[in-house]
């Protein structure tokens, strides 16, 4: 019987480990396509609105109300510029990996983005693999075709609403958003809607999709903040478990706005 050589197995487990990061790597790509599509398709400028009945309305005037500002909040904004923080932490085999890197954005609309690392430290590998392959995918997604497949849109998901919640104090009605199809670039869970700005404010939620055989759970958990009369993302905490041991964890810190935009025009009324 033929034994295998000492070489061979390292070399395995190397190419076990290379194909497990470019699996993380292609994972929080679509994370990050996904969640960085819904927060800023919800960017929302803050209306002057009739004070809201005791009673919420109904589930369909949520929804209605909701994408309706969408297409409005989406008009106004002409430009922003911000700062992030991406941390990222690998723990399993051989060893913890971690990386830093704090990126400039620049958005002009429509749909053009424009990233730049102003400093990066720590596991060149994870710079490499998930920080830059989650911008590049990032600006990827921002064309039409991407944006209308993961809009959270009754064409992609079915809405169901489950009661009143806050978030940082404010009101929000929470919402069960449940994907009508199996597709990695859509999420399974809740989210928080702002009662006075129709914003989408919190997303907790998990992807539609396994992205990877790798994975064998995955979970987000993003906030937007207010900033002016805008909202924001201002936080991202996304979590992943690898099958043959080990997880994973990307955390994103958002601040530094600035903006410029029209004034909001909608269709959609007052509730």
């Amino acid at each position: 019987m033929l034994l295998a050589s000492p070489e061979l197995s390292i070399s395995s487990k190397i190419n076990s480990r290379e194909q497990i990061f470019n699996e993380i790597c292609l994972h929080y790509s679509g994370i990050l396509a996904v969640t960085m599509r819904a927060l800023f398709f919800f960017l929302s400028l803050t209306l002057t609105c009739a004070t809201m009945a005791s009673n919420p309305p109904s589930e369909q005037e949520i929804i209605t109300r909701m994408l309706a500002m969408n297409d409005a909040r989406s008009a106004a904004l002409q430009a922003y510029q911000g700062t992030r923080t991406y941390e990222v932490s690998y723990k399993g085999f051989p060893k913890t990996l971690t990386a830093k890197a704090v990126v400039k954005i620049d958005f002009n609309a429509p749909d053009k983005k424009q990233f730049t690392i102003v400093s990066e430290e720590g596991s060149k590998l994870l710079v490499n693999r998930v920080i830059k392959k989650a911008l590049e995918g990032e600006a990827e997604a921002a064309t039409p075709e991407f944006r209308q497949r993961s809009a959270l849109s009754e064409a992609n998901y079915s809405f169901r609403f489950i009661g009143k919640d806050a978030e940082n104090g404010r009101p929000c009605y929470l919402l069960q958003v449940s994907p009508k199809r199996e597709d990695k670039y859509l999420y399974d869970g809740r989210v928080c809607v702002d009662t006075s700005d129709f914003a989408v404010v919190r997303v907790d939620a998990k992807p539609a999709k396994n992205p990877s055989f790798w994975i064998s759970k995955a979970h987000i958990d993003s906030h937007n903040g207010k900033v002016g009369q805008f909202w924001f993302p201002a936080l991202l905490r996304s979590t992943s478990h690898v099958r043959l041991g080990g997880d994973a964890e990307l955390n994103i810190d958002y601040g530094n706005y600035q903006v410029s935009a029209n004034a909001v025009r909608s269709s959609a009324g007052t509730p």
